[in-house]
C-alpha cells in the first residue's frame, strides 16, 4: 500500500511539473544553452586551428607545409597578388612561411623588405608596401639564383652576394651558408651575420 502511494505521489508531482509553464520555460532555457554550449563547442574545435593554420606549399621546389599563424595568413590575398603580378604565383605558400620567419604578421614590415631598397630596417609602415616590395626581391633573387629555392631563401636573408658564392659551391647547404654567415661577419666585424638556417624555410 505504501509503494502504491509513493508511485501515486510521484505521477502526480510529475503531473504538477509539466501543468506548470514556468517549468517548461526552465526547461527550455536549459535546453537552449545546452544547445548553444555544444554548438559553440563544435565552432570552437573546428576553427581552433586558425591561429596555426596549415599553408600548403606548391610549385616546383616548394614542396612541405609551414605552420603559419593567423596574423601571418590574413596577408595572404596580398601576397597572391603580389606574387602573380611578379610571376612566382605558384610560391604563395612559401612567401607565407617567410613572413612567419621575418616577422610573424605583427610587425608593420612584415616582410622586413626596408633594407632590400636601401632604407634602415624596419623603416617601411605600411604592411602592403612590405609585401610589394619583398614579393618582388623573391622574384629578383628567383631569377639570380637560376630557380634554386634555397639559394633564394638565403640570400633574401643574407643578401644578393649569397648567390654567387652559393653557386660556385655547387648550391644551397647549411655548411655553405655557415661558411657565407662567418666570412661577412668577420668582414663587418661583427659576433654573428643573417640566419643559416633561413634557407630551410620550406622544409
Amino acid at each position: 500500500m505504501q509503494g502504491v502511494l509513493k508511485k501515486g505521489a510521484k505521477a502526480a508531482g510529475t503531473i504538477a511539473f509539466l501543468k506548470n509553464p514556468f517549468s517548461w520555460i526552465t526547461a527550455g532555457i536549459l535546453l537552449l544553452l545546452t544547445s548553444l554550449f555544444g554548438f559553440a563547442l563544435f565552432i570552437s574545435i573546428s576553427l581552433g586551428g586558425e591561429n596555426q593554420l596549415e599553408s600548403g606549399m606548391s610549385g616546383e621546389g616548394a614542396g612541405g607545409t609551414a605552420q603559419v599563424s593567423s596574423e601571418v595568413m590574413r596577408y595572404e590575398p596580398l601576397i597572391r597578388k603580389y606574387a602573380e603580378q611578379n610571376g612566382v604565383g605558384e610560391y604563395v605558400g612559401l612567401i607565407l612561411a617567410m613572413i612567419q620567419q621575418e616577422s610573424g604578421g605583427r610587425e608593420l614590415d612584415v616582410m622586413q623588405s626596408s633594407e632590400s631598397i636601401g632604407l634602415p630596417p624596419g623603416a617601411i609602415t605600411d604592411p602592403e608596401y612590405s609585401i610589394q616590395v619583398g614579393v618582388k626581391h623573391f622574384a629578383e633573387v628567383m631569377k639570380q639564383a637560376k630557380g634554386d629555392v634555397n639559394i633564394a631563401l638565403q640570400s633574401y636573408n643574407f643578401g644578393d652576394g649569397f648567390i654567387g658564392y652559393a653557386l660556385e659551391r655547387g648550391g644551397y647547404s647549411k655548411e655553405v651558408a655557415t661558411q657565407f654567415s662567418h666570412r661577412m661577419a668577420a668582414r663587418e666585424g661583427w659576433s654573428r651575420y643573417g640566419d643559416v638556417n633561413y634557407g630551410a624555410t620550406r622544409s
